[in-house]
């Protein structure tokens, strides 16, 4: 049996990433990837390019290749770049870029929301083809010499003192793998740290379930906008979306819905378009995709790593990285896996730059004080109100799930002595929301 230098577990950016980088350093790498074409998307998940400085430990900087067209976005046969401002990796990306220039969060009267734009109209995220990205990073990976086994599960990883052993089953056969050290890129709720006991001291919170509804002739839909409705006059605790539809039909839009199993999301989504205050604007619309995922909540590992084995990305996270966090995450390890080979503390390196790149790593994150749930805590009319004082502010551009409702509660708080004297009750729970934790909102 062969002997890898290193077995990578996942062929998501951060696999790939790690593969890439590792074959480049002279190791001896296997890949590995449950799926037989990574050029198709199966799963739904976040496809943007998040450009909110410093997002994820990072300011990502794309170049399209070429301008906007007609319809507002730049066609499928560009040549782009994306580039790491701080790690200083670049990739080269051919395909569709749409541009997100607005977010707005809506009231239950859709006259008051919060709105994020930058005063230059420029984008702070992108949406792109994210399996066709994986695609050509593949397409980088296999000269470099990574043996691709694809259509392969790992079902369990045994750490051994010199090395790992890896247990996998293709098209009903059985077979085992051995390398010196292993990076698990399998995303969330994924099976080797789970195997390996990795996921032991992680608290769980709660399962999501998504469905994402790609919809064609949408009223009032825009590709440029990122859209949440909050209140349960919506359906749902958690705040339906709109956003982009997928490449190549960015004129569909993108209807998100997230439910547990006692609100299973084809129910939220019957209520959001037939019943909600935006029902009108599906009256005439078509449902041409459909993508679903189910993922649990749990809190993110402080030490990602264990003996020989280094989980990145998703499977070390609370939320998804997003591509570009997995791109980083997949560049650390492999120097990491590298230095470990030669006989340094580089899981050791990974894991500094882990805690100290992602926010949710910070323990002050897990309390809710600065607004992550709104809903059921304030009320419909409550939430409006709120969001009333927000009447004629634009925030700055900001895509970001931590920095947007601190931007949103800065300027709510700049009215506290209005809500004082208006709406005691408001404040009375502003007052308590400092002492709710995380585990608390997602338990309703």
């Amino acid at each position: 049996m062969s002997l890898y230098d290193l077995a990578i577990v996942g062929a998501g950016p951060g696999g790939l990433h790690t593969a890439k980088w590792a074959a480049k350093k002279g190791l001896k790498v296997a890949l590995i990837e449950k799926r037989k074409d990574i050029s198709k998307m199966t799963r739904y998940c976040s496809e943007h390019i998040i450009l909110d400085e410093n997002y994820n430990g990072d300011t990502i900087i794309v170049e399209p290749g070429k301008p906007l067209n007609e319809k507002g976005w730049i066609d499928e046969d560009s040549v782009n770049k994306i580039r790491s401002s701080r790690w200083g990796w670049e990739l080269t990306y051919k395909g569709a870029l749409c541009p997100v220039r607005d977010k707005y969060y809506y009231s239950r009267n859709l006259k008051h929301h919060a709105h994020y734009a930058w005063p230059d109209r420029r984008p702070f995220a992108w949406k792109y083809d994210k399996a066709g990205l994986l695609q050509q990073i593949l397409d980088e990976v296999l000269p470099l010499g990574v043996d691709y086994i694809n259509e392969t599960t790992c079902y369990q990883a045994i750490d051994n003192p010199s090395k790992v052993l890896l247990k996998c089953v293709s098209h009903g056969k059985r077979f085992t793998l051995e390398a010196k050290k292993l990076v698990a890129a399998d995303g969330a709720s994924a099976q080797v740290a789970q195997s390996l006991g990795m996921n032991e001291d992680r608290v769980y919170f709660a399962s999501a379930l998504t469905l994402a509804v790609y919809m064609s002739g949408v009223k009032d839909y825009s590709p440029e906008q990122w859209c949440g409705y909050w209140g349960l006059c919506y359906g749902s605790n958690f705040a339906p979306l709109m956003g982009t539809g997928p490449a190549g039909h960015f004129e569909w839009a993108d209807v998100i819905l997230i439910g547990h199993p006692k609100q299973m999301p084809w129910d939220l989504y019957e209520f959001f378009t037939k019943k909600s205050p935006v029902a009108y604007m599906f009256e005439n619309a078509k449902i041409e995709q459909c993508h679903s995922c189910m993922t649990k909540a749990f809190s993110p590992m402080k030490k990602p790593y264990k003996g020989n084995v280094l989980a990145i990305g998703d499977a070390a996270a609370f939320v998804e990285v997003q591509a570009q966090g997995a791109l980083n995450c997949g560049f650390w390890a492999a120097e990491a896996v590298a230095k470990e080979l030669d006989g340094k503390p580089g899981f050791e390196e990974y894991t500094e730059k882990w805690l100290k790149t992602f926010e949710f790593n910070d323990d002050g994150m897990m309390q809710v004080t600065t607004g992550y749930a709104l809903i059921p805590y304030y009320t419909d009319e409550q939430v409006e109100y709120l969001f009333s004082l927000l009447d004629g502010v634009t925030m700055d551009g900001s895509w970001s799930q931590y920095q947007s409702p601190r931007m949103m509660w800065r300027e709510i708080h700049k009215h506290d002595e209005r809500i004082k004297k208006e709406r005691p009750d408001i404040w009375e729970k502003i007052v308590k929301q400092q002492a709710r934790t995380l585990s608390d909102s997602m338990s309703q």
